[in-house]
């Protein structure tokens, strides 16, 4: 679970910028959005929504979670030489266009015990090469080195904490590689190691406006399919029943040369199932249609119910971008509740989402540290939760809807219609 997040020198984000999930002030609002790990003093959200005018950076924060995972899972397959794609500096300085991002995350793992752990992570970076990298963990609530890469440290010199053991720790990496990538996938090294690694590679999903993300192979488990049918029964689709049916997808099907070979493999065997859905016919008989005939909100919401019904049982993290983008504002609603509910999120996930729908910036939802905003001055992105607000004044049953389109909180476009008016008549005044 995501404790907090810092970004530096990231696309919009100029200066330092943190995105928090601690509950630090839990109070007695809608206790059941937070989770205490491990029994652990530190409570943590299980959700976060970031409101704010189009173009302030709400996707680049997104995305900065993806360029972390990126360095921690594909780094160590760089070659020498190459540069690190999520190299993305805030351009519109001289200065900060050449110099590194650096991003500092906190976070919950579980460990082979399925006990969490707390760990912290930092990273800085250029064009083609690590700078700094360090990781450290909490057992017994003290901080503990796993291992720490200074500047011009190399695989010979960075230095290991003394509780960092059970395997090979001294691996070769290249500058461009990072440690944690590298050691965190090689099957000799501590299992400390591999469980952050496997956290951050298997438990994050980044969800794009309009991507299709879907969980590869997910059929064969005829369980998770049944439990898919029954939800999508249960919100009004009109579908009474699901099953998969096998096609005959030609074998020469070209995929790119980059995937790797296992995963050709799992989209080829989801290339040649196809979906059917039952539609219950006036008679009372099922009439199947296929995928391409439903609307592009009940293929969105099939495409991400394995996945959901995976993390609130298995836990992880899931970031959408546009949250209602193509479903209707109820189904944004119930994924948000689903989150929050101790009763359906049995594996603690965490749900962080960007969305335009003020319908749910809701006091009965939502708490205030949970609902955060994006402004932007001068290419600058900067965000701030309504729990950063004077807290006699922003309360928890205020109306946070209301409140925010009158511009009490900001995060909203700076429109100019008298402009806008003035622009329209002047082709005519010129005519």
């Amino acid at each position: 679970m995501i404790i907090d997040f810092t970004v530096t020198n990231f696309r919009s984000i100029k200066e330092e910028q943190s995105f928090s999930l601690y509950a630090e002030t839990p109070g007695t609002h809608l206790q059941k959005n937070i989770v205490y790990p491990a029994s652990n003093k530190i409570g943590v959200l299980k959700s976060a929504g970031l409101y704010g005018a189009n173009a302030s950076g709400k996707s680049n924060l997104l995305l900065a979670f993806y360029a972390l995972q990126f360095i921690i899972t594909r780094s160590g397959d760089l070659k020498e030489g190459d540069e690190i794609p999520c190299y993305e500096p805030f351009l519109l300085s001289e200065h900060h266009k050449t110099s590194p991002t650096r991003f500092e995350i906190e976070f919950f793992a579980p460990n082979e015990k399925n006990d969490f752990v707390r760990y912290r992570y930092y990273v800085t970076y250029k064009a083609n090469r690590i700078i700094e990298e360090n990781l450290v963990f909490f057992p017994s609530g003290q901080q503990a080195t796993v291992f720490d890469r200074k500047h011009n440290d190399n695989w010979q010199t960075t230095r290991f904490g003394s509780l960092y053991k059970g395997g090979k720790k001294r691996l070769p990496f290249f500058a461009n590689n990072a440690y944690l990538s590298t050691a965190g996938n090689s099957a000799n090294t501590p299992q400390l190691i591999r469980n952050v690694y496997n956290y951050f590679r298997n438990h994050l999903h980044h969800l794009d406006v309009n991507e299709r993300k879907v969980k590869l192979n997910w059929f064969e488990d005829s369980g998770l399919v049944k439990k898919v049918s029954a939800l999508l029964s249960l919100i009004d689709t009109g579908i009474s029943g699901l099953r998969i049916q096998e096609t005959t997808e030609p074998d020469d099907i070209n995929l790119p040369s980059e995937i790797p070979e296992e995963i050709k493999v799992r989209l080829l065997k989801d290339m040649r199932n196809k979906p059917v859905f039952a539609h219950l016919t006036d008679s009372g008989k099922n009439e199947y249609f296929e995928e391409e005939r439903e609307s592009s909100g009940t293929r969105k919401f099939f495409d991400l119910a394995p996945i959901l019904i995976d993390l609130l049982s298995n836990g992880g993290v899931l970031m959408m971008d546009e949250l209602d983008n193509s479903m209707h504002p109820f189904m944004a609603e119930l994924i948000i509740k689903l989150f929050n509910d101790p009763d359906a999120n049995t594996g603690n996930a965490q749900l962080i989402f960007s969305t335009h729908n003020i319908n749910l910036m809701s006091s009965e939802l939502l708490r205030r540290d949970q609902i955060w905003l994006t402004e932007k001055h001068k290419g600058v992105t900067q965000f701030f939760s309504l729990d950063d607000f004077d807290k006699k004044k922003v309360k928890p049953q205020t109306p946070f809807s209301q409140w925010y389109v009158e511009g009490r909180f900001g995060g909203i476009p700076a429109i100019n219609y008298p402009g806008i008016v003035n622009l329209l008549l002047s082709d005519k005044s010129n005519a």
